[in-house]
């Protein structure tokens, strides 16, 4: 076999293991009863305590499908025409970030709001928009009743004074790591390739 074809299999694999990770290929739906035993573990002092029976609603329908939550947020004490979100919350996203990186989950859009134009909510406009990806609804519940995110989750409830979370479904997605991962895999073989070539030529 030649050092060409090695190395496409190489990277064959590297992106087959990537997918298997990223998608949970092994993973099922959630049941009622893992439902009920994940959210055994919610505080009832928490945010997410208070919409137990919407969380519930959210894994017995679980279709396997990677989910995208919305955060539309308003931070206590931010003011100023670009605001930034106030140390609390601040504290709050790094404590988080660990649990969805682990749950091959992430941050895919950040945005600043700038006004309302129709219809306010509330007298202050939106700050901040944040999409975040989940790989399964299993892995968004598994994390929200994680002992882990029960400890940092203060740390949110201290920094937002008004926000909007809920779930959605991709329809149309170009930002997915599964394009970024493949066409830099591809870029790798290409590159190998020509600098192979180049060796063996001389």
């Amino acid at each position: 076999m030649s050092n060409e074809r090695i190395l496409l299999l190489i990277l064959t694999m590297t992106y087959v293991f990537f997918l298997v990770w990223y998608d949970g290929w092994w993973m099922s739906p959630l049941t009622q009863s893992e439902v009920d035993a994940y959210l055994v573990n919610l505080r009832d002092d928490s945010d997410f305590g208070e919409v137990e029976e919407q969380i519930r609603q959210l894994g017995i329908t679980d279709d396997g499908a990677e989910i995208f939550m919305m955060n539309l947020n308003i931070y206590k004490d931010g003011t100023g025409e670009h605001p930034t979100p106030n140390e609390d919350y601040q504290v709050y996203g790094r404590g988080t970030l660990p649990l969805l990186l682990s749950r091959a989950s992430h941050p895919i859009f950040l945005s600043q709001g700038i006004q309302t134009l129709v219809s306010p909510r509330y007298e202050e406009h939106w700050q901040e928009v944040i999409v975040v990806r989940y790989r399964s609804r299993r892995d968004f519940i598994s994390m929200i009743t994680s002992d882990a995110y029960q400890e940092v989750l203060p740390h949110r409830t201290a920094g937002i004074k008004y926000d909007e979370f809920f779930p959605t479904r991709a329809v149309f997605n170009v930002a997915s790591p599964r394009f970024v991962i493949f066409f830099v895999l591809a870029a790798i073989y290409a590159l190998a390739t020509v600098v192979m070539r180049r060796l063996t030529n001389r």
